[in-house]
């Protein structure tokens, strides 16, 4: 079992190789592979569109073993499959007292703050662990607080287009996901739940509990997904934000919302979708639909965490795959261990653009490198292409600080984007660093 508390912390204090801030003269140089490639995806379909990627019935397989996985909050007291124990529980948040964190404005974060914050997060963990379900798009939070914390003064404002990594952010969790609640907040305002792929804390009023005939009639139906991104739904006069991605029980042509009753317990609501925005629940996985899921992400911003509704490379790569029924982890670290992989780590970069090219399937494999997550889409003018949602380039400033280019959205690029910047540091290119190839669904080599 891998460790997952690991790679929570690693989702937000590990080593940032893309990422940065637009708010500086690096921002406006920009990277020129935005522009030399197409950013539509038609460009990029095969002759065959409507062929399958990976056969349907082989496809629902996979669809049952993503619903297995989406519903242990539900299913595994003891969150075995996170790999997580009450000692690790008890001590989350405590990472937090060694270091010096940042404001917006980039001022130091008072300790006691600190201290009050880990204090109020403190996990006692209570047993059996309550069932519950997320009601609206949702933060998932390292410590019970909005509160936006960064690793340094320069990154806290943007200087030298650093990336502004609120340090908190773990996650966003979706409307309809299941969790599992371990512990409340010393003020009761927060929950401290688990998904499928993560932990965090979880602000109470957008999660609600569930008991036993809500969650049999949730966890056996048929489910349908939504196909279009950023989906703003009215539940009845509540507003929420539905991604691409996120499946709910299909009754008729209407899917099954969780609202909160003001006991706090869950019931469900009825919500018809727009024609277009879902489709039964796996979709398809042919050339075709590939490219339109993820076509409708390109051009999003940026979003570390999952922050400002927006998406990581690794939420990216995930919600892409669930729309076909494949699950994939939160963290791009594990999205590498998924499936089959192909180590690249030492080959040249000639030789991994060479295996590449031969053996990835578009639209269909991943390629990875510490800190980073892609899709591989195929061949444009002879060269390969991804689709990542990356922040930016390395770069040096001419003080010799560390600087970022900045992509900082969801963008198709070579594996050379920024090539053309001369302040580069050393192999800081994508095929410097890459070190896998990564096939989430095994038979499709």
């Amino acid at each position: 079992m891998r460790n997952f508390i690991h790679n929570l912390f690693a989702l937000v204090m590990g080593s940032l190789i893309l990422f940065a801030s637009c708010t500086s003269a690096f921002a406006a140089r920009g990277v020129e592979d935005i522009g030399r490639f197409p950013q539509r995806m038609d460009a990029y379909l095969t002759a065959a569109p409507d062929r399958p990627i990976v056969p349907y019935d082989e496809q629902l397989v996979y669809a049952g073993e993503y619903r297995t996985r989406f519903f242990m909050p539900w299913t595994e007291a003891d969150l075995a499959y996170l790999d997580i124990s009450v000692d690790k529980l008890a001590s989350f948040g405590n990472a937090f007292a060694k270091k010096t964190y940042f404001t917006g404005d980039g001022k130091p974060f008072p300790p006691k703050l600190m201290a009050s914050l880990i204090e109020d997060g403190t996990v006692s963990v209570r047993l059996p662990l309550r069932s519950a379900i997320c009601v609206a798009d949702a933060d998932a939070r390292l410590l019970p607080a909005n509160t936006p914390l960064y690793g340094s003064a320069a990154s806290a404002v943007g200087a030298r287009g650093l990336l502004k990594a609120d340090e908190l952010q773990n996650s966003a969790i979706k409307p309809g996901d299941p969790l599992a609640v371990i512990a409340e907040s010393r003020g009761g305002k927060w929950l401290f739940a688990a998904t499928g792929s993560f932990i965090g804390w979880v602000e109470r009023e957008k999660a609600a509990f569930v008991d036993e005939d809500f969650k049999d009639r949730y966890m056996y139906a048929s489910y349908s997904v939504f196909v279009k991104d950023n989906v703003r739904a009215s539940i009845e006069g509540r507003n929420i934000l539905i991604k691409m991605g996120a499946i709910f029980p299909l009754d008729g042509d209407s899917v099954l919302v969780p609202a909160r009753d003001p006991d706090g317990t869950a019931r469900l609501v009825r919500y018809k979708p727009r024609p277009g925005d879902t489709a039964p629940f796996p979709l398809p996985f042919t050339y075709k639909l590939a490219a339109r899921a993820v076509g409708e992400m390109l051009g999003e911003p940026y979003g570390w965490g999952g922050s400002g509704g927006a998406r990581d490379c690794s939420a990216a790569t995930k919600d892409y795959f669930a729309v076909f029924g494949v699950w994939l982890p939160r963290n791009s670290g594990e999205q590498a261990k998924t499936g089959v992989s192909v180590p690249l780590r030492g080959q040249s970069p000639d030789s991994k653009i060479r295996i590449i090219t031969e053996s990835g399937v578009p639209f269909a494999t991943l390629i990875h490198m510490s800190g980073h997550i892609m899709l591989y889409i195929g061949v444009y003018n002879g060269e390969p292409v991804i689709a990542h949602n990356a922040w930016g380039v390395r770069v040096n400033t001419p003080d010799g600080k560390a600087g970022r280019a900045v992509i900082g959205k969801m963008a198709v690029t070579s594996l050379r984007p920024g090539r053309e910047i001369k302040n580069r540091p050393k192999s800081s290119l994508l095929i410097d660093n890459i070190s896998s190839l990564v096939y989430p669904i095994g038979g499709v080599r």
